[in-house]
């Protein structure tokens, strides 16, 4: 049955001969590892081409949805934290094997007449594949491919006479937005991968055309060792890819692909590109300003016109000088090896810089974090940013941020120079350091509320003020009998000659009753300059329900109340 079936086959597609010339093709000088970069390339885009088909089943290419869509592959598709981990590494190898084939190809000599197009096919071959790395890692609309692409895009716009334009195409507008998101995605499924496959088709015609370039010997000892393909090469050429794979497999089980934080164009995040794009980052870096241009456009072009041209300038210098291809095999591996020393100082520099690792970690806690939110409630349909509200307290967070920190800077920013510090506002941390120090910078010090005198009585005295304090705010963990105590010292000590407490006192100072608490805390932010609080010596703004609607109000009082159980973060 399988053989009348085989025959069958055959007699319509004639795939015996066609398999049979492939295998039997004639490999001067015999099989040779160095041939098999060309085999692992190949295999690699298959490997790509299938995930990424794979991963298009549940990819929603909208700046609502595409980083749902992508959690959702990554937490509750079967495999889908593997598969998208193959695709992520699969294409650092393919960047890896297409430069291994490059040396390989450069030094055998595989440029030169009449192999021009060959070179030129995978010259092309190349940018297409760095156009698919550029175009992949925005889509999952995170903060890393947002923000990395947005450097790509910003550099693309300072190409001479075209290049605001070229941007404003990328981008779809002026700015970032779901155009741009679907033109990155046409680009990476669609455009890129026709191209690819085009030029793959034309690679391997031109290959099957000129053949494997042999080895440097006697054409007598070429024809004595020659062999076909099969079996021994193409072992080599399975052994190479399947190890290529191999590590791909592995690195995705062990370390996966990673997912950002939602996108966000109001927040700050360490801009930095795939490892392949880094030299060109790191370049920038050397050209400012008027220069910027040389590093964007005049050195990469140049660079890239260089290997483009290789086998032309071979050909026009080989005459006068007879050792050229050996010049031009150095040069070209000294560049490389030039670039690869860009990007390890990229690396460096970030190992070495204290504030790089500090947003790092953020960005690290942030991704968490949404992942951990989206967990609890799921991805709203308004958009990936909506899932902080799943958490009132991370959501209050990024209000306080976006809100408040104009004037209440960063806790541990140096030196301080904001409203009174809100991290770890309310504890017995804060209220005690604060009743010792009241004008100390990360209290009223940078305020004209400075006025208040620091507290000088005895340890055990402040402890008392500082759990009556602590007590205003209905914490559970009260120590009722040292707050007792604190509540006689509040008369004793003559803190009423300024605060009220529940409307007994001078009222020159802000009331005490219930500080600390949600009420007090909620009364307080949508108007300061009320009597219960500074009255007169206010200086905060006031946020009505237009300025701060009431949810995020609310969530802004439960983080400011969560506050008492966090450390703080200034000495």
């Amino acid at each position: 049955m399988i053989k009348r079936l085989d025959a069958w086959l055959d007699s319509r597609t004639g795939y015996r001969a066609l398999l049979g010339h492939a295998l039997n093709e004639v490999v001067p000088g015999g099989a040779r590892w160095r041939y098999v970069f060309g085999s692992a390339v190949t295999v690699l885009i298959m490997v790509q081409a299938v995930t990424g088909i794979a991963l298009e089943l549940y990819y929603s290419p909208s700046t609502t949805d595409a980083w749902a869509s992508v959690n959702y592959i990554e937490t509750q598709v079967v495999l889908g934290s593997l598969l998208r981990g193959i695709h992520h590494w699969g294409a650092s190898a393919i960047v890896v094997a297409v430069a291994l084939h490059l040396l390989q190809t450069l030094w055998a000599g595989a440029f030169r007449a009449p192999r021009e197009m060959n070179w030129l096919a995978g010259f092309v071959l190349f940018q297409v594949i760095l156009g698919l790395a550029l175009t992949g890692y925005l889509l999952p609309w995170d903060q890393k491919g947002y923000w990395a692409t947005q450097v790509a895009t910003s550099i693309a716009g300072t190409v001479p006479v075209v290049g605001p334009k070229l941007q404003m195409f990328l981008q779809g507008g002026s700015s970032y937005g779901n155009l741009t998101l679907t033109r990155f995605h046409t680009l990476h499924v669609i455009l890129l991968p026709a191209a690819l496959f085009s030029v793959i088709a034309v690679h391997v015609a031109l290959f099957r055309k000129h053949g494997v370039t042999p080895p440097d010997l006697p054409a007598e000892e070429l024809k004595r060792t020659a062999e076909p393909f099969y079996p021994r090469q193409l072992l080599y050429d399975t052994v190479v890819s399947a190890a290529g794979v191999g590590l791909i497999f592995y690195l995705a089980l062990r370390h996966g692909a990673p997912l950002e934080a939602p996108a966000d164009p109001s927040s700050q995040y360490l801009a930095r590109p795939e490892w392949y794009f880094l030299p060109l980052f790191q370049l920038l870096k050397y050209f400012e300003g008027g220069a910027e241009l040389v590093g964007t456009l005049i050195l990469p072009g140049v660079a890239m016109g260089f290997l483009a041209g290789l086998p032309f300038i071979h050909a026009a210098l080989s005459r006068r000088i007879p050792s050229i291809h050996r010049v031009l095999a150095v040069a070209l591996t000294v560049g490389l090896m030039g670039v690869g020393g860009l990007g390890a100082l990229a690396v460096r520099s970030d190992q070495n810089d204290p504030a790089v690792a500090t947003l790092a970690e953020a960005a690290h806690a942030q991704a968490q974090e949404a992942r951990r939110l989206a967990s609890m409630g799921g991805v709203p349909a308004s958009g990936p940013l909506n899932l902080y509200r799943n958490d009132p307290i991370v959501w209050g967070h990024r209000v306080i941020v976006s809100q408040c920190q104009k004037c209440h800077s960063a806790c541990d920013a140096q030196p301080y120079k904001g409203s009174p510090c809100l991290e770890g506002y309310g504890s017995r941390a804060w209220i005690s350091r604060f009743l010792r120090n009241p004008r100390a910078p990360h209290f009223f010090g940078n305020t004209k509320i400075d006025d208040m005198e620091p507290f000088t009585g005895p340890q055990e005295s402040a402890d008392a003020l500082t759990e009556f304090l602590y007590s205003q705010g209905g914490r559970p963990d009260v120590t009722d009998a040292l707050a007792k105590k604190g509540e006689g010292l509040f008369d004793s000590e003559g803190c009423g000659s300024c605060h009220s407490l529940d409307g007994v006192g001078s009222g020159l100072a802000p009331d005490l009753k219930g500080w600390g608490s949600r009420e007090w805390t909620y009364a307080f932010i949508r108007n300061p300059k009320a009597e219960r609080f500074f009255g007169d010596m206010n200086e905060m703004e006031t946020f009505d329900h237009l300025r701060l609607p009431e949810e995020e109000l609310q969530a802004v009082t439960a983080w400011l109340h969560s506050q008492a159980a966090q450390p703080l973060k200034f000495p």
